[in-house]
């Protein structure tokens, strides 16, 4: 079975980290490098994205791919574009529960929910901790869940790693919208992730539909801006 990307990458960072791979070298071509790992050229050019993302390597028209560093900045950087790589994200970091508790959407909350005021929501709050550095949190996470469903979920132990909505279902369902942006980290949340109040952070919130269409789960996770990269890779498929 051929290497997915993620795992291609991994094995680049290894030898890049070990000096394999040393600093200021370039590597191969991607039609070399597809033929040395048995994989396609997509899948070296989605690895030399990530490593890119990581500040590992640069890559230049005409001058090839050059390595940069032996080892990432201090900030936790994956290449998120479909929910396998979101699962990965979970699978890679720790949740760690703060919070749980049954709230009323007021207007403010109802509009940056995409939901009606007076809406119930059970909410769980939690941070998302990579074991490297489990001293600087990723990121704060509230997760707003429908009262039923929610239910079900509160008396599950919630601490460890993967994804809540695989706890409530068996699919992630589908993604119906992502809004990312930027904002301030405020006071309490700033002290659970150890930053300074009013820092700048990167918020994203993603919304989860069941079958009929209808939000179960809505997930709001705000990440310090030197801690988290997000980077997004589109492709324009020719119509045949």
């Amino acid at each position: 079975m051929e290497l997915r990307y993620a795992e291609l990458a991994q094995i680049l960072l290894k030898a890049i980290s070990r000096g394999t791979l040393p600093v200021g070298t370039t590597l191969p071509s991607e039609v070399e490098m597809a033929r040395q790992y048995n994989v396609s050229r997509t899948t070296v050019r989605s690895a030399l994205s990530v490593l890119e993302g990581l500040g590992l390597v640069s890559r230049r028209r005409r001058a090839g791919t050059r390595i940069e560093a032996s080892e990432p900045p201090r900030t936790y950087a994956r290449s998120l574009t479909n929910i396998g790589d979101l699962v990965q994200y979970a699978t890679e970091t720790e949740r760690h529960v703060r919070a749980i508790q049954e709230i009323v959407c007021d207007e403010h909350l109802a509009a940056a929910l995409a939901c009606r005021p007076g809406q119930r929501w059970l909410q769980i709050q939690m941070t998302r901790i990579s074991p490297a550095e489990p001293s600087r949190p990723i990121c704060w996470t509230d997760i707003y869940l429908e009262p039923a469903i929610g239910e079900v979920v509160r008396g599950q132990a919630l601490n460890g790693t993967g994804l809540i909505c695989d706890i409530v279902s068996s699919t992630c369902g589908r993604f119906v919208a992502q809004t990312i942006r930027a904002v301030k980290l405020e006071t309490g949340m700033a002290t659970a992730l150890s930053v300074a109040p009013d820092s700048a952070g990167l918020e994203i919130t993603r919304r989860y539909i069941d079958p009929a269409g209808i939000a179960f789960q809505i997930t709001v996770s705000t990440h310090p801006a030197d801690r988290f990269s997000y980077h997004l890779s589109l492709e324009h498929t020719v119509p045949t």
